[in-house]
Formats: structure tokens, C-alpha cells, sequence
């Protein structure tokens, strides 16, 4: 019995249920996304075939969040291999990029051309498909090409992200672009149709030819001249040469389990760092003020070190993460944490929320947890030529401070906000989670596991329940409008600085994986945020 039933014999009245399904699952924030990923586990698919689907999927879907012109990372569990493998697929800053034509000021524009890093999604979700996809892309893009050609309905959260981004995109935004994305000068209404024949034909393209398609060709020479025509030098040969890396992930133990994170230029270090420091507290035996509280500064903590530290890894870089996420280094960073918060603002860029998350499992226990994003609301604001691909603004994460190890350089990749999430208990997944909206992911992550592993909520409840964000600039912390005014006060009594919540606290996802401990199971339980439009569908 989880920690909200207490003894209501109706306590399920009252929420939304996780989902169960014996077989498999898909999960998505797009129900149409859901269902392509669904049918393509019904129909012989494995997980990251349907993984890749659900991507191409969503690039049409959630136009603001993620697409072709985007960055991805993944963490998928091969039953065959029995291990976790690790993919980065985030891309370079181009040739032209430097410090010097970003012009003065204290952070890399959000928009426009000095803002963008050459897209690396597609050489994932490629990379992926090749190494352990069991389909050809063709048949996985048939419904996405079909409903960008065609056109879908609009679900009601993405209308209302997309009348959010309207006044910012009228500001920045390229005129070809504002010419597809708001036709008669307007973003769509909740369930108005929208149509992207041009990105059909890419789409159709890629999924026919393959990567040759889009990374040499036209696709390419239109991103190259784009930027070029916008400031930014960047030749065909620095879109040929985009390359996703399989890597090993890292890991941290929490409460008996292994979490695991993509490393560097990832922040997943970020997640994992602050759970280790909180492995060593009992949470849940603290009343709800002082477990937030070491929540908190834990979280602000990890990304103090990982805003000083992080960005395109190197070996200096990488030791200096393992001896932060060792025993001694996260005892001793445990230690600080006292009754009064910390002072640890940080300036940092750009830190938007938009983002794509999906995860799989198939019948043969076969696993993906991805993530795959443009950064900003619509990314830069620039369409590449009549390609109807959507270029990102991730390089609005990079430092302007010319020495930092995070500084914008050409080739170099920014330290990244995305980061898919795996647990691992006794060897085996467990957990599959991911949680969208910038600096929200990590915080998502620790806050829904700690709702799981510590006060005993499901899935559902786990993603549901309210969240705190913290905001590095400024050294505040919002809360939703659930938490209780004496929690408030008392957080406010330890120094920290409560701000306005944002009207998005960013949205979860978490499948959990029952292996008949306890008689639950073997089955699937998953859970979708409330805060979108999302779906899980499985049989």
C-alpha cells in the first residue's frame, strides 16, 4: 500500500492510475506518438525499433520540443548483452562558431544562428537503429511522414506551449519560418489541424536513404547555408563529420540500486551526484521541510560543481567527475549540508525547457530511455531552407567566458541538459524514467525516485506529485502551490529564497519493471505527468 492510500478503501478515485501491461509498453508526452510506438511492439518490433519510430514521431508532434535539428541521448538495456549501453548523439558548434562573433555581453545569444550546434538527433536514433533495431526505417517513418504530410490534430498542452513561444518567435524568428509554423499569423488552437509537407519530404528522404540523406545532399548544403547566410561559416564537410559516441555510462548507488547517467558533456552528473549525497540521509524518516530541504541542497550543489566543470570531456575533466561521484568525494560533499542553505548562484546561459522524452520495453525485455530535444522553445527560430527542419539553439549553453572549460569553440559540444534516466537493482532494470524542462530534468529524476524508493509512491503518484525546482542564477527556489505554507516557512526559516513557480515545472515519465517480488508482477507499471498531454499503452 503506497503512502497516499492510508486506509480509504476508494483511495483510487482520486488520481490518475499508473498503467500495468504484461508484454511491453511504449510511453510517450504525444498519444499519437504512443500508439505508433505501440504498434510497432505489436507487430514483431523490438524496443528500439520502436523507440525510433516514436522519435520521427514527435519530430512532427511536438515541433517546439524536438525534431530532425535537435541533439538525442539514450540509454538502452540489451536483454541479448544483458548491459546498459550509452549513446550521445549531441552535435559539435560549427566551423564558424566563436567567443569573438557572439559580440560582448555575458552569454551566448538564445536565438539565431550564433545559437545553434550542428544537429546530432538523426545520428542517434541511426546509430540506435543500426546497432539493435530489427526493422528498416522506412516502414518505422510511415506514420510520421503520413501525419506531416496529411496533418494531425494539435493536443491541448503543445497548442498552449506554442501560443507561449508566439511573441518570442514574432521577435526572432526567421520569415520562412514563422511562414510554416504560424500560417495566418497564429499559433494553432487544441485540436487544429497542422501540416508540414516540406518535412514530410525530409523525413521520407532520411527514412528511404538513410543518414547520407540528411548529413550530405541537399539537407546538409541547406543547414550549411542557412547559418552561413546568418553569420556563422559552416561548410558541408561540418555537417558530414557529426558522429554520435557510444559511451559508458556512470553510476551512483541510492537506496540499494545502481542509477545510471550518459557522463559528460551530459548533466546527468548532476542527477547522480546529488543522489549519492543523499544516499547517505534518512529521508524518509524527516518531516517533509527537512527532506526538502536536503533535496534542495543537494541538487544545488551538483550543479554548482557541474556549471564550473562540465562541458566537452576530457580526461582531466572525466577524473575530476569520478572523484566527485567516489565514496569520499560525495561524503564530503554530504557534509556541508547543514540546517541553513548554501550560497551557491551561479551566471549561466540560456536554460530552457523544452525537450522530448520516450521510453520502450519489448517482450523480450529489451529497453530504451530517450531523450531527444531542440532546447528552446523552437529552437533558434531558423528553418533550414525548404527542409522544414527546425535548427536548435543548444549553443546557448555554452559559457562566454573564453578560458572556461565550458567556453563556445568550434567542434566542442556545450555541456548538455538532457539526460535519459536507467536504474538497475541486482544487475536488472528496474527503472526507466526521464523527466523534460532544462535544469527541471535532474531535479525531475531525484525527486521522482526519491517519491518512489523513500515515501513508497507508485509511478503515477511519483510523477505527479508536487515538485520544487531550483534556480542557480539567483539562489531561489519555486515550489508548486501544493506544497503546505508551513513547509514554506520553514524553508524560508533555513535561508532559502522561495520564488514565483513558472507556469511548467517541467514532465515525467517512469516505467517501473515488476519481477514478482512482494506478488507484484512480473509486469510493467508506468506513470505520465499530468502536466502534458501524455500517454502509456502497452499489452
Amino acid at each position: 500500500m503506497s503512502a497516499s492510500q492510508g486506509n480509504n478503501p476508494f483511495w483510487f478515485l482520486n488520481q490518475r492510475s499508473p498503467v500495468f501491461a504484461s508484454e511491453c509498453i511504449a510511453s510517450s508526452s504525444s498519444p499519437l506518438a504512443t500508439q505508433v510506438g505501440l504498434g510497432v511492439l505489436r507487430d514483431g518490433g523490438n524496443a528500439f525499433d520502436a523507440a525510433v519510430a516514436m522519435a520521427g514521431m514527435m519530430a512532427v508532434v511536438e515541433p517546439m520540443f524536438s525534431g530532425l535539428g535537435g541533439d538525442t541521448m539514450i540509454l538502452a538495456w540489451s536483454a541479448t548483452d544483458q548491459r546498459v549501453y550509452g549513446l550521445n548523439g549531441s552535435g559539435p558548434a560549427p566551423s564558424g562558431a566563436s567567443l569573438e562573433r557572439i559580440g560582448p555581453g555575458p552569454f551566448v545569444p538564445d536565438h539565431g544562428a550564433t545559437s545553434v550546434t550542428l544537429p546530432g538527433a538523426l545520428a542517434g536514433w541511426l546509430a540506435l537503429q543500426e546497432r539493435f533495431g530489427s526493422r528498416s526505417l522506412e516502414p518505422l517513418w510511415q506514420p510520421a511522414i503520413r501525419y506531416a504530410r496529411e496533418g494531425y490534430p494539435v493536443g491541448e498542452s503543445i497548442a498552449g506551449v506554442w501560443q507561449f513561444a508566439e511573441p518570442m518567435m514574432r521577435r526572432s524568428a526567421s520569415a520562412d519560418f514563422l511562414a510554416i509554423l504560424f500560417p495566418e499569423g497564429r499559433a494553432p488552437q487544441p485540436g487544429e489541424l497542422r501540416r508540414f509537407p516540406q518535412l514530410a519530404d525530409t523525413l521520407e528522404r532520411v527514412a528511404r536513404d538513410g543518414r547520407e540523406a540528411f548529413y550530405e545532399g541537399p539537407v546538409a548544403t541547406a543547414i550549411a547555408e542557412t547559418l552561413t547566410a546568418h553569420g556563422v561559416p559552416t561548410t558541408c564537410d561540418d555537417l558530414a563529420a557529426v558522429q554520435p559516441q557510444w559511451v559508458e555510462p556512470l553510476s551512483v548507488s541510492y537506496r540499494g540500486h545502481d542509477v545510471l547517467a550518459l557522463p559528460p558533456n551530459s548533466q546527468g552528473t548532476v542527477a547522480l551526484q546529488a543522489l549519492g549525497i543523499l544516499d547517505g540521509f534518512d529521508l524518509a524518516g524527516r518531516d517533509p521541510a527537512d527532506r526538502l530541504h536536503h533535496e534542495i541542497e543537494a541538487l544545488r550543489m551538483a550543479f554548482a560543481f557541474a556549471i564550473d566543470n562540465l562541458g566537452e570531456p576530457n580526461e582531466p575533466m572525466l577524473e575530476t567527475v569520478r572523484r566527485a561521484l567516489s565514496p569520499e568525494g560525495l561524503a564530503e560533499a554530504r557534509g556541508r549540508i547543514g540546517k541553513q542553505a548554501l550560497s551557491l548562484k551561479r551566471a549561466v546561459g540560456a536554460s530552457s525547457s523544452d525537450t522530448t522524452y520516450l521510453c520502450a520495453v519489448d517482450s523480450q525485455g529489451n529497453m530504451v530511455s530517450l531523450m531527444t530535444s531542440l532546447f528552446g522553445a523552437f529552437g533558434s527560430g531558423l528553418m533550414a531552407g525548404d527542409t522544414g527542419v527546425i535548427l536548435n539553439n543548444r549553443a546557448a549553453q555554452f559559457s562566454a567566458q573564453a578560458g572556461h572549460p565550458n567556453a563556445l569553440t568550434a567542434g566542442r559540444r556545450p555541456r548538455h541538459s538532457i539526460l535519459p534516466g536507467l536504474v538497475l537493482r541486482n544487475g536488472q532494470p528496474e527503472f526507466l524514467l526521464g523527466c523534460i524542462g532544462a535544469n527541471n530534468h535532474p531535479q525531475g529524476q531525484l525527486q521522482t525516485m526519491v517519491n518512489v524508493l523513500e515515501l513508497g509512491m507508485n509511478p503515477q503518484q511519483a510523477v505527479d506529485a508536487p515538485r520544487f525546482r531550483v534556480v542557480m542564477t539567483n539562489d531561489q527556489v519555486s515550489l508548486e502551490a501544493e506544497f503546505p505554507e508551513s513547509v514554506r516557512r520553514d524553508l524560508e526559516s533555513r535561508g532559502h529564497q522561495l520564488g514565483t513557480a513558472p507556469d511548467f515545472m517541467g514532465a515525467a515519465q517512469m516505467v517501473r519493471i515488476h519481477r514478482g517480488e512482494g506478488g507484484i508482477g512480473p509486469c510493467l507499471e508506468c506513470g505520465v505527468d499530468r502536466r502534458l498531454d501524455g500517454v502509456a499503452l502497452g499489452w
